[in-house]
């Protein structure tokens, strides 16, 4: 689902305008990035959990010549369904077969 989907979508179920949905769109996804950028955990109950993790330094290789570097530390984001989340996409069986499950 795109951007402009989920923007649909929301309109289709709240009755707003096409522009109004993807102004509340865009303005979530601000807010989230927002809330990251400032180091703050973001939690929508019944969904999930976004988070900065750190992730030490550690060796890599550059394929091509076999050389050893050093990838340096950094931040990444994380998310953390929740356990409401994780029933919901667990009870959806017939999503197996559409990524490789039997």
């Amino acid at each position: 689902m795109t951007r402009k989907e989920l923007a649909k979508s929301v309109s289709e179920k709240t009755g707003l305008s096409k522009k109004d949905a993807e102004a509340a769109v865009a303005a979530v996804f601000a807010s989230i990035k927002e809330a990251l950028l400032s180091g703050e955990t973001l939690t929508i109950r019944g969904f999930g959990t976004f988070s900065l993790r750190y992730q030490r330094a550690r060796k890599g290789r550059i394929i091509r010549t076999g050389e050893t570097v050093l990838i340096p530390p950094r931040l990444r984001v994380y998310f953390d369904p929740s356990d409401n989340l994780q029933a919901a996409v667990a009870e959806k069986k017939e999503l197996l077969d559409r990524f490789g499950g039997k």
